[in-house]
Parts: structure tokens; C-alpha cells; sequence
């Protein structure tokens, strides 16, 4: 089957001292989507993500959705150039972009749920939600702070990405970099399968 990979764009704007990378491009797992990333000196600053209906199957649809592509780079353009950007930015790009990886992770076939992990070890959210998993994997909560120790600590207070095996088959520790996800599997989900999907959200 032939592949048609539409066209992205890159550019850079210079708002006062600030001067942000923009670059926009096609992805097609997990699910099709066009996504600008907003950069500053090589930091990862906000991800505008934009979900797509149905696959890039012919030229067509290719230019179609290079089309979009061109739009949604110009639309991001002229907000930074007008507004800038919050400046309480990394916190929100983090939630943001914490949230939708979270929302992919739980759509995959063979996820129960997904829980949030901070960067000290503590289960996020409400406590209703937690509440059930505090419960069942009491000992697994004990032992998360020195967990995330084996994703090795990179400048700027990230961690490398990666999967641990919490419990085979059952619970997975997920690192995205600068957020952390408890995934919680259904059984006899198997390890590969749902591991190469994750790997794809955290890529």
C-alpha cells in the first residue's frame, strides 16, 4: 500500500527576547493527528495537538490535510506573535500535554486506567479516584519514589523516557520525561503489544 506523507512546516518567530521554534507535521499512530510543537533553546514548550478523521490513503487526502497542516501552523504563528505565551507556560504545556498522553494511554485496548505520578512519587488527582488503587497496590505506592530512579535524570529536570514492569502483566510504570503514569492493565494483556503502542504516544 502506498504511503502518502503529507508535508510539514517549520519556522521561527522572535517575539521581544524570545525567539520560538515551530514546527508542524503529520502523525499517524496512535491515532492520525497534526501537532505543533512550540520550542525555546531546544526546551519543549507547549504541544497544540489536533485529532483528524480517517487515514491518509491517496493524494488527495494528502493535500487536504497538508492544508490543515498549513492553517493550524499559521494560526499558532500570529497567536504567539500577537500574545506570547503564559508565563506560567512550562506548568501548563506539562498539565496539558500530561493529560492528553493520559487520555491516549487509557483509549488502548488492554488499559484499565491510567493514574498520573508526580516527580516525587505520589499518586495526582482526585482522591476518589486514587482512592481504590491506594488499596489494592498499597506496597506498589511504598516503593514508587525509588521506582522512578531507573529512568536516569537528564538536564533540566527530566528523566528519560521509558516503560518499567511494575508487576508483569498487571501494572506498568510509564515515564514521558516530566510526567510520570501508573498504567494499570487488564489480564493477560501482553507486555510487547501494549508497550510498542505506549512507546508510540511517548514518541
Amino acid at each position: 500500500m502506498a504511503q502518502f506523507i503529507p508535508a510539514g512546516r517549520t519556522s521561527a518567530i522572535k517575539r521581544g527576547e524570545m525567539v520560538y521554534q515551530l514546527q508542524t507535521e503529520f502523525a499517524r499512530l496512535p491515532q492520525p493527528r497534526i501537532t505543533t510543537t512550540i520550542s525555546s533553546k531546544g526546551q519543549v514548550l507547549r504541544k497544540v495537538e489536533k485529532l483528524i478523521d480517517g487515514e491518509v490513503d491517496s493524494i488527495e487526502r494528502m493535500h487536504e490535510v497538508e492544508d490543515v497542516i498549513k492553517v493550524q501552523h499559521m494560526e499558532v504563528s500570529r497567536v504567539i506573535r500577537e500574545k506570547g505565551l503564559p508565563t506560567d507556560l512550562a506548568e501548563t504545556a506539562g498539565a496539558s500535554e500530561s493529560k492528553i498522553r493520559s487520555e491516549q494511554m487509557r483509549r488502548l485496548e488492554g488499559v484499565q486506567t491510567v493514574y498520573t505520578v508526580s516527580a516525587d512519587g505520589k499518586l495526582v488527582g482526585d482522591p476518589e479516584t486514587t482512592r481504590e488503587f491506594k488499596k489494592l497496590f498499597k506496597h506498589v505506592l511504598r516503593e514508587l519514589p525509588d521506582m522512578l530512579r531507573v529512568f536516569a535524570t537528564l538536564p533540566g529536570k527530566r528523566r528519560e523516557e521509558g516503560i518499567y514492569e511494575v508487576e508483569p502483566g498487571r501494572i506498568l510504570l510509564v515515564s514521558g520525561g516530566s510526567e510520570f503514569f501508573l498504567v494499570l492493565l487488564e489480564p493477560e494483556t501482553a507486555y510487547d503489544i501494549i508497550s510498542a503502542k505506549i512507546n508510540n504516544i511517548l514518541s
